[in-house]
């Protein structure tokens, strides 16, 4: 086993701005949608604040570009200070309560949580308890009216209106934008106020309401800055509009604008929760070389994020050591993406020298990392070598959470220790992390696998009173359960509740009923499922014929 991720067999590659772009080319595997799907629930990016500086970088104008065309800002009229559309915006009292509570910080992809902090913050002592009561009352125009001649201009109201976003609370934040930007004259001080606003209402994914802000604020003279277009550009990645962050990107550059550090940083990032293919990240990254923007860490997190969520473990390899020849370390969050890259392509030799690594360089592997890496095992069927990671977990001393939980679940249930597997999830509760649809699936899979089919049926009668809803992979594994365990009734029943639900069917899922109603002797029933098959749309494969004609000829012999 590899204990190092440098061993002689690891392909190396060095990303420059003539080569970076073939990385892709030569090394693209394709994705692994299942543990994508753990992974990313699991990590989320948590975006800093800006730093501001006096310019606004403008450049001489450049001709439109075909990414500008994409993304069209139709400036909307304003009126005076407080336009008719903040005051719609403002007024707009019933949004708050779609937003109620802040994001969870648990997540673990937080590749901007190292981001350096602006400067010594001046905002004044009133600031938070203005804030409070703003929190606790209807009427925002009421309290800043009461506390306006002793708040600061921005400093205390982009404190508001981040706190405000934290806490969900949208049309208080527009609101309370609204009434800054009437109460300052200075642009630059505008644009602070619109930048904050704009990538508030970006951590609230309301995308929608940060493009009118941006519209407004750009129609009123004060969002032409690198800092307003960079915060739209944010705000649509964390929502994965990729091509939307890209246009805007365009637009920018169309304008004069020349990106900067923070621009880079939110298109890239953009990049990697759109599921942009690498080749185009790459293209960006190569860009910002060429232009003599250097890359620090959250560049290299952000590409490796992309590598992640495409499965393409050796360009992440690649980037790692890019990073490294630029002397930039690499925190918890490049690690765990690295190793969900690594894992994804099923290179558990590298995992493990990545985990080894981590420890050398005083980089504590967490929850995350096993996790990762616990799949990563199963995955490939070193299922014993997922129970060691796992033990080396609890000697370490950290807590599972719902993600390993479930993740251990499922190697026991692969190995067919159903008891272990029971254990897991009784300790699991113990701990108040209640059973959600991939326990019961595990579960599910675990009893079908050891025939104890009244198990099975049990576990999904306690599903959905649990109020669990099942999904396609719930059905699938009952359907395959019951099939394989010749049990065509229940099979059947299985078969047209999923139906019922509109939810569709495939060949192989259509390929077992049929096997199991021909191997039962219910031919009329399996030929009845066939016509239905086609009519869908969905062509019969070798082994479905197969089943029917074998069934034909124990017919005709008997």
């Amino acid at each position: 086993m590899a204990s190092s991720i440098n061993g002689p067999s690891a392909p190396q590659y060095s990303v420059t701005p003539a080569k970076a772009s073939q990385v892709y080319q030569n090394h693209h595997l394709q994705n692994n949608h299942h543990h994508q799907s753990n992974f990313h629930n699991h990590h989320q990016h948590q975006q800093s604040q800006h730093q501001w500086k006096t310019s606004s970088q403008k450049l001489a104008p450049r001709p439109p570009s075909a990414a500008a065309a994409a993304a069209p800002s139709a400036p909307i009229p304003g009126a005076h200070s407080l336009s008719p559309q903040f005051q719609s915006l403002s007024s707009s009292t019933h949004l708050g309560s779609d937003f109620c509570g802040r994001k969870s910080t648990r997540f673990v992809s937080k590749f901007h949580a190292n981001r350096p902090k602006a400067g010594p913050v001046r905002r004044s002592s009133f600031a938070e308890p203005v804030l409070e009561q703003i929190c606790g009352q209807e009427s925002v125009e009421e309290v800043l009216g009461l506390w306006d001649f002793k708040l600061a201009v921005p400093e205390d109201y982009t404190f508001i209106i981040r706190e405000l976003g934290n806490r969900g609370e949208c049309s208080k934040a527009l609101c309370c934008f609204a009434w800054a930007v009437a109460h300052e004259r200075r642009v630059h001080e505008r644009q602070k106020l619109a930048s904050v606003t704009i990538s508030s209402l970006g951590r609230m994914h309301r995308v929608d309401l940060a493009k009118k802000v941006f519209d407004t604020a750009r129609a009123e003279g004060f969002g032409n800055s690198v800092y307003v277009f960079s915060a739209l550009i944010s705000a649509y990645g964390r929502s994965g509009l990729s091509e939307q962050a890209i246009g805007v990107f365009g637009l920018m550059k169309s304008e004069g604008f020349r990106p900067n550090l923070v621009t880079y940083n939110a298109i890239i990032d953009a990049c990697g929760k759109g599921g942009v293919e690498f080749k185009r990240a790459v293209a960006i990254f190569d860009e910002m070389l060429v232009d003599g923007v250097q890359p620090d860490r959250i560049t290299f997190n952000s590409l490796l994020a992309v590598c992640s969520r495409n499965g393409s473990w050796e360009p992440a390899m690649s980037m790692f050591r890019e990073m490294g020849s630029r002397g930039i370390e690499g925190d918890i969050f490049t690690y765990n993406t690295l190793l969900d890259a690594v894992c994804k392509g099923g290179q558990m030799d590298f995992a493990h020298g990545i985990m080894a690594e981590m420890s050398r360089k005083r980089v504590w592997p967490n929850v995350v990392s096993y996790s990762t890496v616990i799949d990563g095992y199963a995955k490939v069927g070193r299922l014993e070598e997922a129970l060691s990671m796992y033990d080396e977990m609890k000697l370490a001393g950290i807590q599972l959470d719902r993600v390993s939980y479930n993740t251990l679940l499922s190697v026991y249930a692969k190995m067919g220790r159903f008891d272990d597997a029971i254990r897991v999830c009784r300790e699991m509760e113990s701990c108040g992390i209640k059973k959600d649809v991939v326990t019961y699936n595990a579960l599910l899979a675990g009893c079908g696998k050891q025939g104890k089919y009244d198990m099975v049926k049990r576990l999904f009668k306690d599903m959905k009173t649990d109020s669990v809803k099942p999904n396609v992979l719930t059905y699938s594994t009952l359907m395959d359960v019951y099939c394989k365990g010749g049990l065509h009734k229940e099979a059947m029943e299985i078969f047209r509740e999923f139906k019922q639900l509109g939810l569709k069917a495939d060949v192989v899922l259509y390929s077992a009923l049929i096997d199991t109603l021909c191997k039962n002797g219910l031919i009329e029933l399996a030929v009845i499922l066939l016509d239905e098959m086609t009519r869908e749309g969905i062509q019969p494969n070798v082994v479905t014929y197969n089943s029917i004609i074998d069934a034909f000829g124990r017919s005709s012999a008997v």
